[in-house]
């Protein structure tokens, strides 16, 4: 399976390198992609590298943003696009998704496309609705041959310890998949003792983990669960 390490902003600079000497220890047969704070991209070299966002515009006069062309040339192969807490926190627009996800694959990068509802969307019925009007915009005018993949993640999930149930889980991965025939993740307060429930869906391929992602313990416990 698929497994995407978003380190989010959980780790120092010395707990970094901790972890990066670290990681190269656990045993898995599985593909992870690590997607650590944009600072340490370098620390991270020579593993299957993913970046947790990426800049609208290409190279020039644009203060703080990372081109995807400096991404490609850093290493990175992967980029977390429409991340909730993007949207939620830094005020950023399905529109903004769009023109990053534009920017990504214009430059070779894969994009990993982060995708949910609300807890008031999903206790209103219809999100899968609109999930696909949401994904319809961001691939509008893209080139559905290019490789892509899709993360479902309900936004009332990450972080809080509240899951959907595995029938909901299924539910929704299971019309992304029969929809637009890419590789499907689940994320959403994934931990140890719940995983087993999601790595026995035929309809992801994978997971996108968060903050348990920084402790190797229980995510060496996940994977030898996978």
């Amino acid at each position: 399976m698929l497994v995407v390490l978003n380190h989010k902003n959980y780790l120092s600079y010395s707990k970094a390198c901790i972890y990066v000497k670290t990681l190269s220890q656990l045993t898995t047969t599985h593909n992870l992609i690590v997607c650590p704070n944009s600072c340490y991209l370098s620390l991270f070299a020579g593993n299957n590298l993913g970046a947790q966002d990426v800049s609208c515009y290409p190279l020039g006069a644009y203060t703080g943003e990372i081109a995807a062309s400096t991404l490609l040339e850093m290493g990175v192969s992967y980029v977390l696009i429409n991340h909730s807490e993007r949207l939620i926190k830094m005020n950023e627009t399905l529109e903004m998704s769009k023109k990053k996800l534009e920017q990504a694959i214009h430059n070779q990068l894969i994009p990993i496309i982060c995708i949910g509802e609300t807890k008031e969307e999903h206790e209103q019925g219809k999100y899968i609705e609109k999930i696909l009007q949401n994904l319809d915009f961001l691939l509008r005018d893209i080139d559905k041959d290019k490789e892509f993949i899709i993360a479902y993640e309900p936004i009332f999930a990450i972080g809080t310890g509240i899951v959907p149930s595995k029938e909901e889980v299924e539910q929704v991965t299971t019309k992304l998949k029969d929809t637009y025939h890419k590789r499907i993740l689940y994320g959403g307060s994934v931990n140890d003792k719940n995983v087993g429930e999601f790595a026995s869906l035929n309809s992801i391929d994978g997971l996108l983990l968060g903050s348990i992602s920084i402790d190797l313990e229980a995510l060496q416990r996940i994977l030898e669960q996978l």
